[in-house]
């Protein structure tokens, strides 16, 4: 499971403080507290440290969009970005005349060397 859902551990809870009792768990960096830190119920705070534990970052998902963090996914909107978009740049640049399609009559028309002017 890539995402978690704060709605799965329940309503928050105002009364409710991550480290209340001022004491850090062993093994904890300090960026890890500033996250945990943002914990509003014992369920989500619970869910977050075993993120931790496995080496796992903490990603929070809307209901129903999990399905954007899947690998597979990922993977089409990068090779989108890198195969789609050119080509897409490409041809809107050639139909508002900035690069225009030669024939071969044009090309053949050019001189070989035209000096320097």
């Amino acid at each position: 499971m890539r995402c978690l859902y704060r709605s799965d551990y329940g309503p928050p809870d105002p009364s409710f403080e991550a480290f209340n009792d001022g004491i850090v768990p062993n093994g904890v960096t300090r960026s890890d507290v500033a996250v945990l830190a943002t914990a509003e119920n014992i369920g989500q705070f619970e869910a977050m440290q075993r993120k931790l534990a496995k080496g796992e970052a903490i990603i929070w998902c809307d209901q129903g969009y999990g399905w954007v963090h899947d690998p597979m996914i990922e993977g089409f909107f990068a090779l989108s970005a890198a195969l789609v978009v050119p080509l897409a740049l490409f041809r809107l640049m050639r139909r508002l005349g900035f690069l225009r399609a030669r024939t071969s009559k044009q090309r053949r028309s050019r001189a070989a060397y035209m000096g320097f002017r």
